[in-house]
């Protein structure tokens, strides 16, 4: 993020267009109504953004490192890959809240909607919620590692990344859409940003769903990132792109 500044600025002023995009289309079509929802937007793009950014950011660098030729540097760590890749996702994650919040600060400057601000109840859950896209990320860097090239796939996911955060306030009633990504952290946000709730009032079997959905996603794409690897690596084609 540091070392590319250029390249950063890029992403988010393509982030901010975009978003621009979104809202004056909405009010052009809605009217006075769009407002109503306008909170429910801003959240709803603030946790896109991040989610996209934490899968997108973890499983490009092993495409960039295969690319490179250095990812039997990395596979050879003392280590271990996957702790580099653990490391990996928590930079990741550091990264994705960096540009999240300026994202979120330039939405609300924008728009001049008022949500809450409350760090020590929106922090807990979006690393909650986050866990699951770093699932993905390196259910993805794996694939990139073992079939090289599949970027394709990147585009594929944010469109199922967006439909699961639309979801949402259905997954109150559904209790089934919970075990999709970001979906139990899309409601909870929703609640934290716009209700005003605080962390500690919600209710505790809600951030025990969160926490068990993302946790099981992180291992399921661990397993699988370790699992590819090997693979790769048995067969010859770690270092190939």
């Amino acid at each position: 993020m540091w070392r590319y500044p250029l390249n950063t600025l890029g992403a988010i002023l393509g982030l901010y267009a975009l978003f621009l995009l979104v809202y004056v289309g909405g009010r052009s079509l809605v009217g006075p109504g769009f407002g109503e929802t306008l909170g429910a937007l801003i959240v709803g793009f603030f946790l896109f953004i991040m989610g996209n950014a934490s899968y997108q950011s973890l499983a490009g660098l092993f495409a960039t490192e295969a690319k490179w030729g250095t990812l039997e540097q990395l596979y050879l760590s003392p280590i271990g890959f996957g702790s580099v890749a653990v490391l990996v996702s928590i930079s990741s994650l550091l990264v994705t809240f960096a540009i999240g919040f300026v994202m979120l600060g330039l939405m609300l400057l924008t728009t001049g909607e008022s949500i809450s601000l409350d760090l020590l109840s929106i922090v807990p859950v979006v690393v909650l919620a986050l866990l699951s896209t770093l699932g993905i990320g390196l259910l993805l860097g794996g694939a990139t590692v073992r079939y090289k090239n599949v970027s394709s796939i990147f585009g594929l996911v944010k469109f199922v990344l967006v439909a699961c955060i639309a979801l949402g306030p259905a997954s109150a009633e559904v209790f089934a859409l919970k075990a999709l990504p970001l979906t139990q952290g899309s409601y909870l946000l929703q609640r934290v940003m716009n209700e005003n709730v605080r962390l500690w009032e919600i209710e505790p079997t809600q951030i025990a769903v969160l926490a068990i959905v993302g946790v099981v996603y992180f291992l399921v794409g661990y397993v699988l990132f370790q699992y590819c690897t090997d693979r790769a690596r048995s067969r010859g084609v770690m270092g190939h792109y």
